[in-house]
């Protein structure tokens, strides 16, 4: 495969959108910005802070804040939290969901200028440097409600010099001042200078974070976050006394004067120094752009350059595989391993903040314009251009590197398009005469297969560009959206992978197998090899296939406007049908191919729900979104359910709470106006949907159709019978006899043809549907309709300790207290309440109960359920808050028992006694 060289190119224009919000105003100015993988957030003069989806680059709100013009800002790992500081040296927290608000405030670097703000791998910790060389912390409490339960922020070290940059990999901070760089375990609590040799100005230091490292920095991520964070100010060490670091942890890089790095270990070491002053003596790369012809011959006349000593003020990673760096007047790409240049450009002579984020750069000069340039191999850049119709574009880049490209490309036509002087064509004149030199790099592209991260092998894998590049890297759709999903989405995702590897392991098996048995059947292995081989050959066309959708589904994001989604959805789905239509004919595969396209769909419907927003169902009129979304929500909770022969369906088991409950409601919302049978079979397919759907209903509407109550009744779901009971007028109650006498007889109440009974003696339980009636609408309605159901349900069966709940319900109402009574609860497992008795009073219980009943009594009666002798408390913790051990041990509750507060605490009283403790210490 040719090696082509990389390039710089701004296709993008994103500074109208970023001014957009402020262009109708001339007070308010940007002055900071930082970027994640989903958002841009833009400081201002005014205090407020501006956010904007990344891809695209599009407004999402305004934070308006009243803390001082913002003079750094940064978003968490998480993409929860932004923090940000202000000219008077105030550091600020403010959390984006489920409504932005200002959550915490630090003073610990008031009337100082903050340089640098570094948030920790797992976004519970903020570190702060400022100009004096003070560095700070500020811990966020997973308690922090409105500023309340907000731990303080603390000093963690007052070095000798301002603070240049900070950078983290858990557990380690690098520090780099104007003078040293250090190294701080923040686990250990102390920290150690890299190196011996001192230096005077800014300089930059980063850890160099791979994939391949990363993945071995799991472990240790798993560890800090284990840890409770009790911080205090870090120790100065001499040496360091952990030989692992080396590695488990990432390498380090830290600027040095004359255009030189450090290479440092995890410990501290400094391994190696690179020198890049005479590597910088090649000519600066052109910024790749629309209408840059005028700058093709000014390159080729260009002079030498000489050495360059260049001070590397920050140090970032781009593309998981180069050092970025920058100076006011200069732009620096270095391969910290080969030691070389990637490339530099000087076209920008006013930066003021840069940063990267995947394969991308992000700069801001000081007249306020925003810049994204986007690195990417010279083959990858014309291919991309010419997807997106670019052919102009084509042609001057093609012009530009006309000496590279007939260096690794060798063919006429590229000849003919390099040698083009100024003329004029037509988009088709121009596709057709590029045509040959695309085909050419796309063959070039698809030489070498690509394995993906993921594990999958993409024999031929087209367009492809960087490592990172956005079609083709898999990671969580969105970190700020959805981590109680994510574990799912990537098991749903390897699934596939390993359908894909399993498959792949029993061809070979049966290739070894075969050739044990060669002598024997000469001719049957030639044809078994046959197969094999067209069946590895198909695993591997269905693996690129998979890759293609795969990347599809990476697209979807939150906020995405309707046409783009869309278009995705129709993408998909067109390329699903594709794929089953064209390995429909091979039987021997039919399985396995269904087991992945299966694994395929199950992820892109958790990513579609995850991401798509409850607005956007409300607003949209496309009917194809509506659709799709209906079908995702439909396949990802369908429960199994029997069917009668007349095709009406009953479930099996328990109700379960669907996933995604909120897109469920909408969709019913949505569809009540429009089509009452869409929303009845979605209630069908999953049947706790009718207890959202009932009230909805009846809201609207009024009054209960018969067929709807057929519906209801065919669930012979407790919760959704309490629902449709108060529903009924009064000609209603005659249908409900007919309709439960079928129910207990076991009947379809459709055709009234006999249907298996589930694992349930009892249809219907009416005395669960009786107090959840009570529970909801309170005692006088339960019993109004108790009574209703007796008369209309003669012998109808009906625990008597419902009739226990209504009366005591009703006393407790009479009161004032609106809290219902529920005597069915028979034990622990049911009860919301624990009971413990004091060992002395129990053994007392025992003697007379034994004696009073003339039988033998089980001292567990006393201890659990809700019948009980001694005390019964909320079990808020099963624990003793102040020894921790259970508060049912026998030797310490002993004669004293336990105090209990009104918080919900408990202590054993020999603990309070032994600590002298006359409160609720949690709460200190």
């Amino acid at each position: 495969m040719q090696e082509f060289p990389y390039v710089l190119s701004e296709y993008e224009e994103i500074n109208p959108l970023l001014y957009k919000p402020i262009n109708s105003t001339q007070r308010i100015k940007y002055t900071c910005f930082n970027t994640s993988p989903n958002y841009i957030v833009l400081g201002s003069t005014s205090g407020s802070i501006y956010l904007f989806s990344r891809k695209p680059c599009s407004f999402v709100q305004l934070i308006p804040l009243s803390e001082g013009a913002v003079s750094c800002v940064l978003i968490s790992p998480d993409e929860k939290i932004i923090a940000l500081t202000t000219i008077r040296g105030l550091v600020c927290l403010v959390a984006l969901k489920p409504t932005p608000k200002l959550i915490a405030i630090s003073n610990e670097h008031i009337h100082k200028q903050v340089n640098c703000l570094c948030w920790n791998d797992n976004s519970s910790e903020l570190y702060i440097g400022d100009e004096c060389g003070k560095v700070s912390v500020m811990v966020l409490s997973i308690f922090t409600v409105n500023g309340m339960f907000q731990a303080p922020a603390c000093t963690l070290m007052n070095l000798d010099s301002t603070i240049v940059q900070l950078n983290f990999s858990s557990p380690l901070l690098l520090v780099s001042t104007l003078t040293r760089c250090y190294i701080c375990d923040t686990i250990q609590e102390h920290y150690k200078q890299i190196g011996n040799k001192a230096r005077n100005g800014e300089f930059g230091a980063c850890f160099y974070k791979t994939y391949l490292i990363e993945n071995k920095t799991a472990s240790v991520d798993q560890k800090e976050e284990k840890l409770i964070s009790k911080k205090g100010s870090f120790n100065f060490i001499t040496e360091s006394n952990s030989k692992e670091q080396d590695e488990n942890f990432p390498q380090i890089f830290c600027a040095r004067p004359g255009s030189r790095l450090w290479e440092v270990s995890a410990n501290g070491v400094v391994m190696k120094t690179h020198q890049f002053k005479e590597a910088l003596a090649i000519s600066p790369t052109v910024i790749c752009k629309p209408n840059i012809r005028k700058l093709i011959y000014q390159k080729q006349t260009e002079q030498i350059w000489l050495p360059q000593s260049i001070n590397f003020s920050h140090l970032f990673v781009i593309a998981e595989k180069y050092l970025f760096s920058y100076t006011s007047t200069g732009l620096y790409i270095i391969d910290p391993l080969n030691a070389t240049v990637v490339l530099w450009s000087n076209e920008f002579s006013n930066i003021t903040f840069a940063e990267t984020i995947e394969n991308k750069i992000y700069l801001m000069t000081s007249d306020g314009e925003f810049h994204c340039l986007i690195l990417s191999l010279l083959d990858s850049l014309i291919l991309r251009l010419y997807s997106q119709k670019k052919y102009y574009e084509c042609l001057e880049i093609c012009l530009m590197y006309k000496v590279q490209l007939k260096k690794l490309i060798k063919n006429s036509e590229i000849n003919n398009i390099c040698d083009i002087e100024n003329r004029i064509f037509r988009d088709d004149e121009l596709s057709t005469l590029i045509h040959p030199l695309i085909l050419s790099l796309e063959s070039n592209v698809k030489i070498v297969p690509k394995k993906l991260d993921s594990g999958i092998v993409i024999v031929n894998c087209g367009n492809s560009d960087l490592k990172n590049e956005e079609s083709f890297k898999f990671h969580s759709v969105s970190h700020c959206s959805f981590q109680n999903n994510e574990s799912e989405l990537i098991t749903e995702k390897k699934t596939s992978t390993n359908l894909l590897n399993d498959f792949d392991n029993k061809v070979k098996r049966d290739e070894d197998t075969n050739c044990n048995t060669a002598e024997e059947i000469e001719e049957s292995q030639e044809e078994t090899k046959e197969i094999l081989n067209s069946n590895k050959s198909v695993t591997q066309r269905i693996q690129a296939d998979l890759e293609i959708i795969y990347a599809l589904v990476g697209n979807i994001r939150p906020l995405m406007d309707e046409e783009e989604l869309e278009k995705i959805i129709l993408d998909i789905d067109w390329r699903m049908n594709v794929i089953k239509d064209s390995y429909e004919n091979l039987d021997e595969l039919k399985n396995f191919v269904y087991e992945v396209l299966r694994s395929v769909e199950l992820y892109y419907f958790n990513v579609l729900l995850e991401n798509v927003s409850i607005q956007l169902i409300q607003s949209t009129d496309n009917e194809n979104i509506t659709k799709q979304i209906m079908k995702t929500f439909v396949n990802v909770n369908t429960q199994s359910c029997r069917k009668c022969t007349c095709g009406s369906v009953y479930p099996m088991n328990e109700l379960i709470e669907p996933k995604f409950l909120e897109i469920g409601r909408s969709l019913l919302k949505k569809m009540l106006d429009e089509c009452k049978e869409h929303c009845i079979n979605l209630c069908n397919k999953i049947p706790y949907m009718w207890r959202e759907f009932l009230p909805l209903y009846t809201e609207q509407h009024g009054i209960m159709s018969n067929d709807l109550i057929h519906q209801c009744l065919q669930t012979r779901d407790n919760i959704v019978f309490s629902i449709l009971l108060p529903l009924l007028d009064g000609k209603h109650w005659n249908y409900i006899a007919t309709y439960t006498r079928e129910i207990q007889e076991g009947q379809c109440l459709f055709c009234g043809k006999p249907m298996k009974r589930g694992n349930h003696e009892e249809w219907v339980n009416w005395t669960a549907v009786i107090y959840e009636i009570m529970k909801k609408q309170g005692p006088d309605i339960a019993m109004t309709l108790l009574i209703k159901l007796e008369k209309a349900i003669p012998n109808i069966h009906i625990d008597r300790s419902i009739f226990q709940s209504i009366v005591f319900t009703k006393l407790l109402y009479h009161h004032g207290m609106k809290c219902t009574i529920n005597f069915n609860k028979n034990n622990l497992e049911s009860s919301e309440y624990d009971t413990i008795c004091s060992t002395k009073i129990q053994d007392q219980l025992v003697g007379v109960l034994k004696k009073d009943l003339n039988k033998v009594i089980n001292k567990n009666v006393f201890e659990n359920g809700p019948h009980h002798w001694g005390i019964r408390y909320q079990n808020k913790l099963s624990t003793c808050s102040c020894c921790t051990l259970s508060l049912q041990t026998p030797v310490l509750l002993g004669n004293n028992g336990i105090a209990i507060f009104d918080c919900g605490h408990a202590y054993h009283v020999n603990c309070m006694i032994e600590k002298k403790l006359t409160a609720c210490n949690l709460h200190s």
